[in-house]
């Protein structure tokens, strides 16, 4: 596992000494609110859980999870992006990200989406890569758009959360499309 760099972030694989510091954020209510799958609030204990899940899904191929650092920064945790649900089998997977919304509105999770886009089809020879989000979340739907996925469909009412059933969107590329999208090396 080894760290990634992008113009103006580190993408550095998850260790347990990360941990008080990635709480900070996922236990922050505004992630929890554009998240499908992080509750708020977060329980600490859920927490460690997860980074060994990171830790081993690293391992066995299935999910490429990093955590987000600005250069300017280095120390300082600031988000989430990663392939996640990796099927070899199938050749796909999905782009998951999350940002500390201190830093919304920056271009941080385009940039680190960006990376995980190209990461997937160079280095993972993946097919196919969707991401999704809820409905509400315009920006994150944004940040999908920028990474070069297209729409492909809603679907209506697929989670339920604090009561509430969202509609999500999915959005999508393929390989070929990355491909004939990149410039000539």
């Amino acid at each position: 596992m080894v760290m990634i760099e992008t113009e103006r972030l580190l993408l550095k694989p998850y260790t347990d000494q990360m941990a008080d510091d990635v709480f900070k954020v996922v236990s922050k209510k505004e992630i929890a609110d554009t998240m499908l799958m992080i509750p708020h609030p977060y329980p600490r204990k859920q927490l460690d859980a997860w980074l060994l899940y990171l830790q081993k899904s690293f391992e066995l191929g299935s999910a490429f999870e990093y955590a987000v650092f600005a250069k300017e920064q280095p120390d300082r945790y600031i988000g989430n992006c990663g392939l996640v649900s990796v099927s070899q089998t199938h050749q796909s997977g999905e782009v998951g990200y999350f940002i500390d919304p201190t830093e919304w509105g920056k271009g941080y999770a385009t940039e680190a989406c960006l990376k995980l886009v190209d990461i997937g089809f160079t280095d993972h020879g993946l097919n196919r890569l969707f991401g999704r989000c809820l409905v509400r979340n315009p920006a994150s739907r944004k940040v999908l758009e920028n990474s070069g996925m297209a729409f492909e469909g809603r679907f209506k009412q697929e989670f339920r959360m604090n009561g509430v059933f969202e509609d999500t969107d999915y959005l999508a590329i393929l390989a070929t499309d990355y491909n004939s999208k990149r410039p000539l090396e």
